[in-house]
């Protein structure tokens, strides 16, 4: 398999879930309340499981390696890893005195069973059959030419050797949720509705749709016991509906919505209960160069960029709970450039002289735009309207459009200008810059190829050593740069309100609520 197509395989899209608001389990002592922004779209983990799912089910369900509150890499159920060849073959040490959470011992047989499931489910395969096929004998598994995943092998219970079509330096680092092979035979296919078949710090013990969520805690945790007996999840997405239930005293942990942030940070009675964690989720205002052809004039991009003041929107539309940033990596993800070369600032004249070397002065000649957002981004998408407008001369609008539509308009490439963001699913810069800038990549939603960046991104897909991977990313920000590509916007915050006294709780750049270490007065 050519080294283009196993990028290809890294290359994928989360869907979002929508929800209703419930109410919650009754506190019990020692139980922790917290908010959900939407229900939850499955609780079966070799599903798809969209953001808010995830962030649960990663409570529950564990894989090799997690990611800590800085954005790396660090061992979770394999204590080590090394390749001898380059990335396409790894030897994985798992971690020896886990159990799950029926009390069954954790081995290499579970591994490797976890991966022949979501090989050969149907009717659809399990969402890590997308990062297992270039696991040699993974394809034949899949078609039915073969009874078991050949590129497997297991040298005693706590090893696992994995040989690769292509080398794969990322391969540790992928979102694998290693089950309880046991389950199925206890429970029958729908076990998941039954039981919790995780290591993770708690086991999922109640879903009720549209209602909640209860987690409780795994006394044989190997990090140890959580200190919380339990963890109440509330699903509330209406923003005035969490307040009230945050100040009525029946949430300790409130999880904040973007366009709720800068009106709560704001209000002197949460002074002190305020919260914010780094958040690996690159934002950019892309130009599609296909579907609005003055944008392949370098001049007219760049005099985008030039016209809007992307530092007026930390203060202003993100209370300051955001950071400006210069590329398309963001803080909050292991190989992050704070150094990168930053970008011009705002210049309205830069920008109007650019307009008019390329034919169109004071906007002469350039179609009407708008600029396409989901429902979070109205306001953000406003301002810059506006800006574009005043500076440039261009007539330019806005179009918020319901999230799933938005997503469908940009994946099929409807949307000449938009403001578009992508949360990494795995702590490697990889995961933002292919995801969305690579040739071959179904999220590269602004239609823009270079050879040059696809090389860059196959060549660090092959190197193990994180720091040889890093100068190629760096490579491959300053080309995206060079080119005006896109505008890097500020990236935005986790924020939560958290009740005095309550501590430990961290969301992780990924999104995740890590309730292991969390405490109750």
């Amino acid at each position: 398999m050519p080294l283009s197509a196993v990028l290809r395989l890294l290359l994928t899209v989360l869907a979002i879930a929508t929800g209703a608001a419930g109410t919650a389990f009754p506190a019990m002592a020692g139980t922790l309340r917290a908010s959900l922004s939407d229900d939850l779209t499955t609780i079966d983990p070799f599903a798809f499981p969209g953001l808010v799912s995830s962030g649960v089910l990663r409570q529950v369900y564990e894989g090799f390696t997690t990611i800590d509150a800085a954005g790396n890499a660090v061992p979770a159920l394999a204590t080590r890893w090394e390749t001898p060849d380059g990335g396409r073959t790894w030897r994985f040490a798992l971690r020896p005195d886990v159990r799950f959470h029926s009390g069954r011992p954790f081995t290499a047989a579970d591994v490797l069973w976890t991966w022949e499931h979501h090989l050969t489910r149907k009717p659809q395969p399990g969402y890590s059959a997308f990062y297992l096929r270039g696991v040699e004998g993974a394809a034949a598994l899949q078609q039915g030419t073969a009874a078991a995943l050949s590129g497997v092998t297991i040298p005693d219970p706590h090893t696992l050797v994995v040989r690769l079509t292509e080398p794969d330096a990322l391969f540790p680092l992928y979102p694998f949720l290693f089950v309880d092979r046991g389950m199925e035979a206890e429970f029958g296919p729908a076990w998941h509705e039954r039981a919790s078949g995780g290591t993770g710090p708690f086991r999922l013990t109640s879903w009720r749709r549209g209602e909640s969520v209860r987690l409780e805690a795994h006394a044989d945790y190997w990090g140890g016991a959580p200190t919380v007996d339990a963890v109440s999840l509330t699903v509330l997405p209406d923003t005035n509906t969490l307040l009230a239930r945050y100040d009525a005293g029946d949430l300790d942990v409130a999880p904040l919505p973007d366009n709720a942030v800068r009106t709560v940070v704001r209000q002197p009675r949460y002074d002190g209960q305020i919260k914010a964690f780094a958040r690996a989720q690159v934002r950019y205002l892309a130009l599609n160069q296909d579907l609005y052809p003055p944008f392949r004039d370098r001049r007219v991009r760049e005099a985008v960029g030039l016209a809007l003041d992307r530092v007026a929107t930390v203060n202003g539309l993100h209370a300051g709970r955001a950071v400006l940033t210069n590329g398309f990596v963001t803080p909050g993800l292991g190989g992050y450039q704070p150094d990168a070369v930053p970008l011009p600032p705002t210049d309205p004249g830069r920008a109007k002289a650019l307009l008019a070397e390329a034919g169109h002065p004071g906007g002469r000649g350039l179609p009407p735009l708008q600029i396409a957002g989901g429902p979070s981004v109205r306001e953000e998408a406003t301002y810059f309207a506006a800006q574009l407008t005043a500076v440039l001369g261009i007539p330019v609008g806005v179009r918020v459009l319901e999230r799933a539509a938005f997503v469908a308009a940009i994946n099929e490439g409807r949307e000449a200008l938009f403001i578009n963001g992508w949360t990494a699913d795995f702590p490697d810069p990889m995961d933002q810059l292919a995801s969305q800038w690579h040739s071959a990549s179904p999220t590269n939603r602004s239609r823009w190829h270079s050879p040059d960046f696809d090389r860059l991104m196959e060549r660090a897909l092959g190197l193990a050593d994180p720091a040889a991977r890093n100068a190629l990313y760096r490579d491959a920000e300053a080309l995206l740069r060079d080119q005006a590509v896109a505008l890097p916007l500020p990236a935005p915050q986790f924020v939560a309100l958290v009740r005095p006294g309550v501590t430990g709780v961290v969301i992780r750049p990924d999104g995740t609520t890590d309730y292991h270490a969390a405490r109750l007065p």
